[in-house]
């Protein structure tokens, strides 16, 4: 049986930021309105509050549990605010806190209790600290603000960052590191089976094994998750920006709960398997799959349909042809799985439905309308603008309004943003990352990948569609936490020289490898000489198995793996692409010697025109070049490259015929901001004049806007130390480039460059 609504917790005047299930009967919620509430069960489906606790000067973030004791038989709670104090206190008589604990010089954000009974507090001044009878016995820090923090059955503890990273201590001393995550790590659960779990703002969770191995990535959120709880029956239940609580089963998400606000902050089980959410439109809400605790149908109905009116952001989705869209009639079948959600045109109006199994029928989550405020200008301080976004910069700091319009620079307006509300430096990142989220503005990698359409589920395999998106090798386009080689930037943050590598990581490997399975049977049925023997069939396979860990792919892919693979990848053009599209990941995830020697070869091989069927060249090609790309994400990649640079070159050359596709466009570009990128880091000019001269070509074709956003980074990369690049891009009329590159998203590019041109 799936969840349902329980219970509306309603007594607090705005966000609730931390919920805290004491017991079935007992709850703790915490808010931005500076207080505490405590809970009780009034009866099956109702909660009453017990009165507040008010010690906090300020927000409160966090929540933890300390059990009962002889002098505390009601057992006490702490809590943590940006008044950068703990406060603890007995639930039952709130009026005065029992216990201050100071230390910390930031807002407090994480707070657990450890099983021995001690207090594990994080915050953004950086550490994490221990305390045990009121005071500070152990102090860890990081590269940035602690924002998870998880205490461990034998005295060590797990601290997770916004530098990524999380570590293992064992008192103050550091015995392990796990990375994985692209973005901050948010919240950290103990899972029954010995393991934990992690969210992050890359939208991922990571299941991890104390060792040190990551066993599954989880994917299906669509923004930051904020939290992450796990029950006593090894479900996880996950929650984000994307306005969802999310169940997870054996690795996969079973149910998705809407809410009707932007933020579900944070998410709790209950000892029952109830779930206890905070969101930001300042609710906690419990949900059950208990008959006798289910709300009434007028509740029920009231949540359905807040949830059902909210406007759901177009950039959120994906391209979405309204025309291509099914009607009504869609939603008299019955879904696939409870969760699944669905699009319909509904007389021109696009909506989104999600199907619960247990109701037997669709109910509508939403309305899909146009990012920039469904056509409708904004004001801020008497002047109109394009948004006017509720930025919260994280736990603790209150929500700040940040006017833009699609035409600016979003590191500019990020910076005015920063200077005007006096924020540290280190967040430009953190807020340009939130406009191009939000306003769908063009940035290198920040498209999002087809391969997962989070409303239509859809999961089959398209060859053109799928990857287009691509990510940076250093930062994760669209993520909210600044990285440290950003935070001494004195100003915005410039686009060139590029010197990050943009790769496409995106991979359905179900689809890619019943695809694969599909076409070889068709060729052995065909008594083709190509197609792969079952031992071969049961080695790619195995690659495909391993993919889906790709911390530890390296370490279990082989020479015979390998082999098969790239037997498939030379099957006949018309049926090789899911070949060459596994090859891609596993050049990313294990850039093995036996590629990268042959690596041009192996490109031409794959891409070269060899079919009379224009869409299966086109198909190759496209493919081709993201395995290409993504020969970059290594040391040993860029260095292979790097000698076979001119013969690359050439082998692009013979596949960059005009296309309207533009996933080809955005990949065709890819390649040369790559080479641009390790050009300007290895120096050779008269190279970077040929790349330059086939930069401009592809420019002149009117390339999509991502691609030509690469593109002209890749320019500016290639001329800002090479002064005859810039003599040859005036040569060849780099300024009518410039001239016809008028979209909003292109004027930072078009900007640099010129000022590259003119610098003497």
């Amino acid at each position: 049986m799936s969840l349902v609504l329980s219970a509306v917790l309603a007594g607090h005047a705005t966000d609730v930021k931390a919920v805290l299930a004491v017991s079935d009967n007992e709850l703790a919620t915490a808010s931005r309105d500076t207080t505490v509430m405590c809970w009780k069960r009034a009866d099956k489906t109702d909660f009453l509050p017990e009165g507040p606790f008010r010690g906090h000067s300020h927000y409160v973030n966090a929540l933890t549990y300390l059990k009962p004791t002889a002098d505390h038989p009601n057992g006490l709670i702490a809590s943590g605010g940006s008044d950068k104090t703990i406060q603890v206190f007995d639930p039952k008589a709130p009026a005065e806190p029992i216990q201050v604990l100071a230390g910390h010089t930031e807002n407090v954000c994480a707070l657990t209790t450890t099983p021995q009974g001690d207090i594990l507090s994080g915050s953004w001044d950086f550490t994490a600290k221990l305390w045990r009878g009121g005071k500070c016995v152990a102090t860890v820090k990081h590269q940035h603000s602690v924002w998870a923090v998880l205490g461990l059955a034998d005295g060590k503890f797990l601290t997770g960052s916004a530098d990524k990273s999380i570590k293992l201590w064992d008192g103050e001393k550091a015995v392990k590191t796990y990375t994985g995550h692209t973005d901050a790590v948010r919240g950290l659960a103990m899972a029954p089976d010995g393991n934990f779990v992690s969210c992050s703002n890359d939208g991922t969770l990571r299941i991890w094994s104390l060792d040190g191995e990551c066993i599954n990535e989880l994917n299906g959120h669509t923004s930051f998750i904020y939290s992450v709880s796990v029950a006593l029956s090894g479900e996880i239940a996950s929650c984000g920006e994307d306005r969802s609580v999310r169940i997870w089963k054996n690795g996969n998400c079973v149910q998705t709960i809407f809410h009707p606000t932007p933020s579900v902050w944070s998410v709790a089980y209950l000892p029952n398997g109830d779930v206890v959410s905070g969101a930001s439109d300042g609710f906690a809400r419990v949900f059950t799959r208990s008959a006798e605790r289910v709300a009434s149908a007028e509740i029920q109905k009231a949540f359905d349909e807040s949830v059902a009116s909210q406007a759901i952001p177009s950039n959120q989705v994906g391209d979405v042809d309204k025309n291509k869209l099914p009607g009504l009639e869609l939603l008299e079948k019955p879904g696939q799985k409870d969760g699944q959600v669905v699009m319909v045109n509904v007389g021109g109006s696009v909506e989104a439905h999600q199907w619960s199994s247990a109701e037997n029928k669709w109910n509508k989550v939403g309305e899909v309308v146009d990012a920039v405020g469904n056509q409708r200008k904004k004001q801020w301080q008497g002047q109109d603008y394009d948004f006017v976004f509720d930025v919260d910069i994280g736990d603790g700091v209150p929500p700040l309004q940040l006017p833009y319009n699609a035409t600016q620079n979003p590191y500019q307006a990020a910076q005015d943003f920063i200077w005007r509300n006096e924020l540290p430096q280190d967040y430009l990142e953190t807020v340009a990352n939130f406009i191009v989220k939000n306003a769908g503005t063009a940035t290198l990698g920040a498209q999002p990948s087809a391969y997962q359409d989070p409303f239509t589920g859809a999961s089959r395999y398209v060859p053109g569609d799928a990857g287009a998106g691509a990510t940076s090798a250093n930062r994760q386009p669209g993520a909210g936490a600044p990285s440290s080689n950003t935070a001494n930037q004195a100003g915005p943050k410039r686009l060139t020289p590029n010197t990050e590598y943009v790769l496409f990581k995106g991979g359905n490997l179900s689809a890619m490898s019943n695809k694969l399975s599909e076409l070889n049977d068709a060729l052995r049925d065909s008594q083709m000489p190509a197609a792969l023997n079952s031992q071969q069939l049961d080695l790619l396979q195995k690659t495909m198995q391993s993919l889906a860990t790709p911390s530890t792919f390296h370490e279990k892919f082989d020479d015979n793996q390998l082999e098969a693979l790239l037997k498939a990848a030379n099957f006949p053009p018309a049926v090789r692409f899911p070949a060459i599209d596994v090859l891609r990941l596993v050049i990313l995830y294990a850039p093995t010697s036996k590629i990268l020697e042959s690596i041009c070869t192996q490109f031409a091989k794959m891409s070269y025109p060899a079919s009379s069927a224009f869409k299966v060249n086109e198909t190759n090609a496209l493919l081709s070049l993201r395995f290409l790309a993504n020969a970059f994400a290594s040391e040993e990649g860029q260095t292979s490259i790097w000698s076979q640079r001119e013969d690359i070159l050439k082998a692009i050359a013979k596949v960059s015929t005009p296309s309207n596709n533009k996933n080809l466009q955005i990949a065709l570009a890819t390649v040369h901001l790559s080479l641009a990128t390790l050009t300007h880091a290895r120096t050779d000019d008269h190279f970077g004049v040929d790349v330059l001269t086939a930069l401009i070509e592809l420019l002149k074709t009117k390339p999509d806007t991502e691609a030509a956003l690469r593109g002209l980074v890749a320019v500016g990369t290639l001329i800002c130390k090479n002064d005859d690049a810039k003599q040859i891009a005036e040569l060849l009329d780099i300024e009518s480039v410039l001239r016809d590159s008028q979209a909003p998203e292109l004027a930072a590019a078009v900007s640099e460059v010129r000022q590259l041109l003119r610098k003497a």
